[in-house]
């Protein structure tokens, strides 16, 4: 469903690049010091420890593997959302003037025709992009509650370990100053990670509330717009009423 929605509109990723490049160098920095912090424990830790911490590192990365999918598909959304906000607008601005400014009746009538095409295609295009939202959801409900987790469990860690090595001090708990200093530079990107994907959500929630009210603005329109114009704008309305953005 997302690939060939996103052959027919590039330009909406071309837009979001860099983000894009943003979550790459901060998903890249914390894998990056997450290995580092493995390979400065080799030889002070035993055996049992070690293949724990490499276990957690093969399950992280595929956990972030799942996240950048999760957020390229719903930056791609963002970035699509953003071009059916911006045309909308334009076919509300001119619907607008042709409501008020009537000139010949042969080219209204083609005018208001090729409005309504407009409005359908945005209708159609917003209608997959909030089908693709459902799947996604659906497809990574289990790893987002074991991403939600480790969060959690990532935090307390990090508290109890800090609240550790102030008071007993760091060489008590068999750890080096250089150990500890990558692991709250890991901490910093981890948690900018997930505060960047979870602005990039929010953001789809914006670009939805946008585009409703920007239908709200056809109320400011003259009587005598063509019939299929006002259906087209009112079936846009009712879409989204009937199928509202269901956010888990």
């Amino acid at each position: 469903m997302f690939i060939p929605l996103f052959l027919s509109r590039p330009q909406g990723i071309w837009n979001s690049r860099w983000r894009i490049l943003g979550k790459f160098l901060v998903a890249s920095l914390t894998d990056s010091f997450q290995m580092a912090i493995f390979l400065e424990a080799i030889g002070r830790v035993d055996s049992t420890l070690f293949l724990g911490m490499a276990l957690q590192f093969w399950m992280s990365s595929i956990l972030n593997l799942a996240i950048a999918q999760h957020f390229l598909v719903t930056l791609f959304v963002r970035a699509d959302y953003q071009l059916l906000n911006i045309a909308l607008r334009e076919v509300i601005e001119e619907s607008k003037n042709l409501s008020y400014y009537q000139k010949r009746r042969g080219a209204f009538m083609t005018r208001c025709c090729y409005l309504a095409d407009q409005v359908e295609d945005i209708a159609r295009v917003q209608d997959e992009l909030q089908l693709i939202l459902k799947h996604l959801y659906e497809v990574f409900d289990i790893q987002g509650l074991i991403v939600y987790v480790g969060y959690y469990l990532s935090f307390v860690a990090t508290t109890y370990l800090t609240y550790s090595a102030f008071k007993y001090g760091y060489t008590e708990l068999g750890m080096t100053l250089k150990s500890i200093t990558l692991a709250l530079i890991w901490c910093i990107f981890y948690y900018l990670d997930a505060i960047y994907n979870f602005f990039t959500t929010l953001s789809v929630q914006d670009g939805h509330r946008k585009m409703i009210r920007l239908l709200e603005e056809r109320t400011l329109f003259a009587s005598g717009l063509d019939v299929r114009l006002e259906q087209s704008f009112e079936s846009l309305q009712l879409q989204f009423i009937r199928n509202p953005l269901k956010w888990k």
